[in-house]
């Protein structure tokens, strides 16, 4: 398909059209040389790299907590409501996502405390705590987190207990409790 494209847009670059008598269009060659086509080709597309870019892997996934639950201490919590799972890096049986190539992903929790209850959580890659989200805990309360992470292929990303509160709600008709993340670029 690159080499498709490739002549194409050299067809473009390095041809010029005339109309011959009959009304047609003819195009003839100019006196450019493959490398440099193929060097204007790579500075039109800005990065280097040429048509490539559109064959990487895409990765995204949404899930959602469908029951309210008490963490055990240090617990990944499984958010078991696929919503998107595309390319399927994410699992639900475990509640962990892994890069499938290297690059700068984007992820987003909200959980939602039981009723007068604490909850902490952290977003984890790999081993690594990075950013938490407590809540409080009088009545229903939300928290937030969002973060950029730049990611290895086959680095794990995942949600899990961090101490403290451990009270989770959500049910299935509003699924409270969610976690989601995408490949940037």
């Amino acid at each position: 398909m690159d080499t498709i494209c490739l002549i194409l847009v050299v067809l473009v670059i390095g041809c010029y059209g005339y109309k011959a008598e009959s009304g047609s269009y003819t195009l003839k060659l100019e006196n450019a040389s493959f490398e440099d086509l193929h060097s204007m080709f790579k500075k039109i597309k800005g990065t280097g790299t040429g048509l490539s870019q559109h064959n990487k892997v895409f990765s995204a996934f949404a899930a959602s907590l469908t029951a309210s639950k008490t963490l055990g201490n240090g617990e990944i919590v499984k958010f078991n409501k696929v919503w998107t799972n595309i390319n399927n890096d994410y699992d639900q049986i475990t509640g962990v996502y892994t890069a499938p190539q290297p690059g700068v992903y984007q992820f987003s929790c909200s959980v939602m405390t039981q009723n007068d209850k604490k909850l902490r959580v952290y977003l984890w890659k790999n081993k690594e705590r990075t950013v938490a989200i407590y809540p409080g805990y009088t009545g229903h309360n939300m928290g937030t987190l969002n973060m950029v992470l730049q990611l290895e292929k086959g680095d794990k990303v995942y949600i899990k207990h961090g101490g403290g509160g451990r009270e989770i709600h959500s049910n299935t008709g509003s699924n409270y409790s969610m976690f989601s993340g995408y490949l940037i670029r």
